[in-house]
This record gives C-alpha cells, sequence and structure tokens, in this order.
C-alpha cells in the first residue's frame, strides 16, 4: 500500500514538474508584448528582463532590450535606465536593426529630456560613426546643428532660409542648397 502511494505520488510529482517547465523566449516575449499593449509596464519590463536574462543569444533578445529601453524612456521617464539599456543593446548586438534607433535615441534622450547638450552630441557624432547609412542619419545632423535651441529658435532659423533660398531664386530654380546660400553669405 505504501510503495503503491510512493509510486502514485512520484508520478505525480513528474507531470507536475513536466507541466511546469520553463517558458520559452518566444512566449516570454509574447507575454511582455501583451503587457506592454495594456499598458502593464512593469510586468512588460519583468517578461523582457526575464527572456533576456534565460535567452541571451535568442532572436528575440534584441528586440527585447529595445522594448525596455523604450518603456524607461517613454512610459517609466527613467532616461538614464533607458540609456543604459539601449547601450548594452548596442554593445550586444551591433549589426541588429534596432541598434541603429537605439544610438539614435540615446543623442536625443540627452537633448531632449536630459538637456544634456554635450552628452547629446557625443551620442549623435557616435551614432552617425557606427551607422552612417541608416535612415535617421540626417536627423541626427539636424538635431545637431540645432542643439539647446528652442523650437522657436529652430523655427525662425528654417524660415531665414527659406526666405533667403526664395530671394536667391534657388527654390524655383530647383538649385535649392544650403551650401549655395552659405557661400553667399561670406
Amino acid at each position: 500500500m505504501i510503495k503503491g502511494y510512493l509510486l502514485y505520488l512520484s508520478i505525480m510529482l513528474v507531470f507536475i514538474f513536466i507541466g511546469c517547465g520553463k517558458p520559452t523566449a518566444e512566449e516570454l516575449y509574447n507575454e511582455a508584448v501583451e503587457a506592454q499593449k495594456d499598458e502593464l509596464y512593469d510586468l512588460a519590463i519583468e517578461k523582457y528582463q526575464k527572456l533576456v536574462d534565460m535567452y541571451p543569444d535568442s532572436l528575440q533578445t534584441p528586440e527585447a532590450y529595445y522594448a525596455i529601453g523604450v518603456i524607461y524612456q517613454n512610459h517609466k521617464h527613467l532616461y538614464h535606465r533607458a540609456i543604459d539599456v539601449f547601450r548594452q543593446l548596442i554593445e550586444k548586438f551591433p549589426k541588429h536593426p534596432v541598434s541603429p534607433s537605439a544610438a539614435f535615441l540615446i543623442g536625443f534622450i540627452y537633448n531632449n529630456d536630459l538637456k544634456n547638450y554635450d552628452s547629446a552630441k557625443i551620442a549623435y557624432e557616435n551614432y552617425i560613426k557606427l551607422y552612417p547609412d541608416d535612415r535617421l542619419v540626417n536627423s541626427a545632423k539636424f538635431e545637431l546643428e540645432n542643439l539647446g535651441k528652442s523650437p522657436e529658435e529652430i523655427l525662425k532659423k528654417q524660415m531665414e532660409i527659406a526666405e533667403e533660398e526664395t530671394s536667391y531664386g534657388l527654390a524655383e530654380s530647383g538649385k535649392s542648397s544650403k551650401s549655395k546660400i552659405a557661400a553667399k553669405r561670406k
């Protein structure tokens, strides 16, 4: 009787442990995405971080890093944490498609959220150096030209450039060029 009970208990424990297997990277990623969609940001970070810790080489790991950084930046407003996570992503997965955006966002956070223009300059220059062909390079160059300026100052500058282009007849002839205007200013 006792042997039968122990055998039954042993079999039940095996089934319990088999049923409680560790989740796959894809399962964790999907759970994190759902939590993020439901605006359960702490739970999303927890799931993404668990994925990163349990499956550091998974296909979903770079996306998890990126999502954690975005949550810290946009929803938790923990800007330094976001920067740290983006840096980890770039260091571990420099060639992944989300890494250029992470590098750009480091500069963006320094510039727009932290108002640390020296660090923003370094971050944008590093981004351009690492990812010279990325789609956000022109945005980074624009940000570098306008570090520390208010939106009003930037708009005023853009309007002055547009007026100069029109007055030089460049806009109508299709030869619009900042370099030609800059040459005429000298």
